[in-house]
């Protein structure tokens, strides 16, 4: 089995949660592994509780069990408290109403220009979602940057290279269980006729924190097929707009990419299928519901127990299926 690289939320998550310095008290090095508590040969699996941040001389003495996984469980449980208790805004980014931004603007070049917008939730348990979609952000800063270098360096570069982005969220969840937001991304390269735009998604839990991505759901990688079956069965339903069920069994294979753009409702799951994936381009994106009930075979029950917890909405909010 080859060892899959670890998603890159679950990696930013893990050096935030860790301030970016080696986990292991008083060692303050900035050069940085991730580790596998209980070790990938064992668990084969990228979760985010099993993962903590070293440098590579605690990193080596881990593997050689100088530092042990009891400790080293206590120094990841220590993180988030650590976290909460020290963080007091200290974002780099300057505030602009509700949300912050990230930006950076061309005056003299109007198809230039970056502008990133995510929210700061307040309350010190959720603070640390904000600080991982701020380096999110950043992250994209950067790629903006090196295309603009790029530029300056060899005015027609042989590819394309991004030379504006444009951020927007939506909140699709937010309480003390769980903050699921949507992004639109639009991008425009120098060799671009119009803007391209994609969805992206950001979901956390908040106690325990962790990034939820469609591995984090899962019990394992086999249930994929059931969740293609249960997806594919929606979609080409009667009661659904009529599609061409080749495409729709194309765009739902049982693999990781194909179901991760998804938000979590309080009664439900929503995934987003992009332009093209499961129809023609004339169907846009496609967006769906399934209840959590329909779930509770495939999806790893504690995690659905969290979903599940509601805060006394009532269940006559929960969204239509659409398609």
């Amino acid at each position: 089995m080859n060892r899959p690289s670890i998603p890159a939320e679950i990696r930013r998550a893990v050096l935030v949660e860790a301030g970016h310095r080696c986990a292991i008290p008083r060692c303050g090095n900035t050069e940085l592994d991730i580790h596998h508590i209980v070790p990938w040969s064992k668990c084969k699996t990228h979760e985010y509780q099993n993962l903590i941040a070293l440098c590579p001389i605690c990193h080596r003495r881990a593997h050689k069990k100088e530092i042990d996984r009891n400790s080293l469980r206590q120094y990841k449980k220590l993180l988030i408290s650590e976290f909460t208790a020290s963080d007091s805004a200290v974002f780099q980014s300057p505030a602009t109403e509700v949300k912050r931004k990230i930006s950076h603007t061309d005056l003299s070049k109007t198809k230039i220009g970056f502008d990133f917008e995510f929210p700061d939730f307040q309350d010190p348990t959720a603070r640390i979602v904000s600080r991982n979609i701020e380096l999110w952000g950043n992250e994209f800063l950067v790629e903006y940057q090196n295309g603009l270098k790029v530029l300056r360096e060899t005015p027609k570069p042989s590819e394309p290279v991004i030379i504006w982005l444009r951020g927007r969220y939506e909140v699709v969840r937010r309480d003390n269980h769980v903050i699921s937001l949507r992004y639109t991304i639009e991008r425009y390269s120098n060799y671009s006729a119009h803007r391209g735009t994609e969805t992206r998604v950001q979901n956390y839990s908040i106690n325990p924190f962790q990034p939820l991505t469609i591995q984090e759901l899962l019990i394992s990688e086999k249930h994929l097929k059931y969740l293609s079956e249960i997806v594919r069965s929606q979609l080409l339903s009667p009661n659904m707009r009529k599609r061409n069920p080749e495409s729709v069994i194309a765009g739902t294979k049982p693999a990781y990419e194909n179901f991760n753009l998804f938000n979590l409702h309080e009664y439900a799951i929503e995934f987003t299928f992009e332009t093209y994936q499961i129809g023609c381009g004339a169907e846009g994106i496609t967006r769906m519901f399934i209840h959590y009930n329909h779930l509770d075979s495939i999806v790893k029950p504690n995690v659905l127990k969290l979903l599940q917890q509601n805060d006394g909405i009532s269940l006559a909010m929960f969204p239509k299926g659409n398609g």
